[in-house]
């Protein structure tokens, strides 16, 4: 009786250590109400129903040991020391697991562990977590646990008997009602929560793992061993860009850089996308240039930006780059024209306090930051901004202010961030006519693409009216792409690093050099924006910048991509080939994109040397992206 009792507060104990844990996870409500408090409950069961399933299964296996056991003595106490130690232990892995959750993007796998050596950017990772306060609680938490376990026992010594069982059948009810509720929680307001695998159990997670590691084939390793050429794709050129390309008798360009909010090449009208949805920047690109093979690097804004402004790749971890290092050193490509005596501005219809964008572009050259309320428009579409015409209107009015004076504009749109709230007043066009996935969500975004794009319309005509077309660039990319269930099981951003996440429009506009319309298959990546816009106006590169120009003939014809959401992997574009490592699944993929654009055919165990040179490539990235991080600690 003693030692059932035993196992029985053992997992009691076990189920409230690990949904306290996750309660740590969440933190302490911002506003503490009725409402606020419910949902704080729901949250905390949706990512805790698991862990109280674990608790369940816990004491199951434990009775069944005892059932066994029989009436020995020391076989019993044996059980229900190896389930209290068991319970010790999970309570310390989860509290660990939850502290470096943000660190590997997920909970730890056997893969993942198997790479941490090769991988080193996440030695340095886990090491900033190491702290006095988290080593405390990791050290406290099993001490509290068995105290807590002891001094039940103890309390309920002298009510030895049957009465423990009612209670029993009602904390059981309890722990049942708390997993059905939870279960239906996560259902409707988790499943596309960017931290929702939160939810899972951190110990069942890295078991699971590692047998299928050990009944399948085993996981892929990163190649430990990579030449010194493979790091000139990291390294800055620190030479200047080559110039001429402007006429010599014209004043110096002015210059518009324009990034869509989760705009993929898929779903425009430029790269001969399913849609017609950007009709303004198909007929545009009749003066332009038009890139089939651009992408962004990862599926996060904060870390584009950085990318695109800088040309320096982001940190290869799981935070937004402009919150984790705001004063990040690098030269600006605002910097670049503003100290050749340019205007300068950046536009978003945003709001520049999210994730430190007002501090990450303070002092990075731009002469004003406009966001949502700075335009002339009062009323929010969503919580993320106003409509993107007030972004253009604002933009309009800079231009006029000093049309002689040349410029420099940089534009991040937001009105095609999920959940893409259409125009008041505008109505939706049907472009949707197949049967699709999210076709709900698809629809309503084209129709908001559609609309930036009219506006955008807006921009190039008053450019023309102005008398400016022959002096002015305009770059439109977009900063990362946007997912609808096809042609994966993905959806909104950067959840994996496939086509329709990472590969993103490049139109460069700029009818003194373009009369016709011209197609380019140069692979590049945000990284190169800068010294192409550089190269293009005819003004020296900045000697730290990692990208190149996409005319430099050196150019390599590589692209780098990682995920750091669902999925942990890195990715690379070299030639026709696509090659994908998930660190956390210990998997590996190769497309033929020229064959297989969708990517439906992993060609990775037929190609095993192929996929050896580009593991190889990929780990001279994660070495050259810890050292460059490792500088500005």
């Amino acid at each position: 009786m003693r030692e059932t009792r035993r196992l029985f507060w053992a997992t009691v104990w076990l189920a409230i250590a690990l949904i306290a844990v996750k309660a740590f996870y969440l933190g302490v409500p911002a506003v503490r109400t009725p409402t606020a408090g419910w949902d704080y409950l729901r949250d905390l069961a949706a990512i805790s129903f698991v862990d109280v399933l674990l608790a369940g299964g816990v004491w199951a296996c434990g009775r069944a040991a005892l059932r066994i056991s029989g009436d020995r003595r020391g076989a019993t106490r044996a059980v229900t020391a190896a389930v209290l130690a068991f319970s010790a232990f999970s309570c310390v892995y989860e509290l660990a697991s939850v502290f470096f959750f943000g660190v590997f993007g997920g909970f730890l796998t056997y893969p993942l562990l198997a790479l941490v050596g090769d991988v080193r950017m996440l030695r340095s990772s886990v090491t900033a977590q190491v702290t006095i306060y988290n080593l405390f609680g990791l050290a406290g938490l099993p001490l509290v646990y068995l105290a807590l376990v002891h001094g039940t026992m103890r309390g309920t010594k002298a009510s030895s008997g049957p009465w423990w069982r009612p209670r029993g059948i009602a904390l059981a009810a309890l722990g049942v009602l708390w997993v059905l509720l939870g279960q239906q929680f996560f259902a409707r307001e988790w499943t596309t929560r960017r931290d929702r695998q939160v939810a899972g159990n951190p110990q069942w997670v890295f078991v699971s793992s590692w047998w299928r590691a050990v009944a399948g084939e085993g996981a892929v390793r990163m190649a430990d061993r990579f030449t010194p050429a493979d790091l000139t794709d990291f390294e800055p050129v620190r030479r200047h860009a080559r110039a001429g390309r402007q006429q010599a008798a014209r004043r110096p360009p002015n210059v518009i850089l324009i990034v869509l909010e989760s705009v993929a090449a898929r779903w425009t009208s430029l790269n001969r996308g399913l849609y017609d949805s950007t009709p303004n920047l198909k007929a545009e690109s009749a003066r332009g240039l038009v890139h089939d093979n651009f992408y962004a690097h990862i599926g996060r804004s904060s870390n584009s930006l950085g990318s695109i402004l800088l040309s320096a790749y982001p940190k290869l971890n799981f935070r937004d780059l402009t919150e984790e290092y705001p004063r990040l050193p690098g030269t600006s490509l605002a910097s670049v024209f503003h100290d050749r005596g340019y205007r300068t501005a950046f536009f978003t219809p945003s709001n520049l306090d999210w994730a430190a964008w007002d501090t990450f572009l303070d002092r990075r050259g731009f002469g004003n930051l406009i966001d949502d309320h700075a335009l002339p428009c009062a009323t929010l579409l969503s919580s993320w901004g106003v409509e993107d015409r007030c972004m253009v209107d604002g933009m309009l009015q800079f231009i006029e202010r000093e049309p002689a004076r040349p410029f420099f504009l940089m534009a991040w749109s937001q009105q095609t961030h999920h959940p893409y709230e259409p125009t008041p007043g505008v109505p939706l066009l049907g472009f949707v006519r197949e049967t699709v996935t999210d076709q709900y969500d698809l629809e309503r975004y084209l129709n908001v693409l559609h609309e930036t794009d009219r506006h955008l319309g807006r921009l190039f005509d008053a450019i023309r009216r102005a008398g400016l077309d022959q002096d002015t660039l305009v770059v439109v990319t977009g900063d990362h792409g946007q997912a609808f269930g096809d042609p994966h099981d993905s959806y909104m951003q950067g959840r994996t690093v496939y086509e329709e996440d990472v590969k993103v429009p490049l139109l460069i506009w700029y009818p003194r050099l373009y009369q016709s319309a011209t197609r380019a298959s140069t692979i590049g990546g945000h990284v190169d924006v800068a010294p192409t816009i550089a190269d293009l106006a005819g003004v020296p590169a900045a000697s730290d910048w990692q990208g190149r120009s996409l005319f430099d003939p050196e150019h390599a014809p590589r692209a780098y991509f990682y995920v750091a959401e669902d999925h942990f992997a890195l990715g690379m574009r070299e030639g026709n080939w696509k090659y994908i490592v998930d660190l956390r699944a210990g998997t590996e993929e190769l497309y033929d994109l020229d064959r297989d654009p969708t990517e439906q055919h992993n060609l990775a165990t037929r190609q095993p040397e192929r996929c050896a040179r580009l593991r190889q490539r990929l780990a001279a990235w994660t070495d050259a992206n810890r050292r460059q991080y490792d500088k500005v600690r």
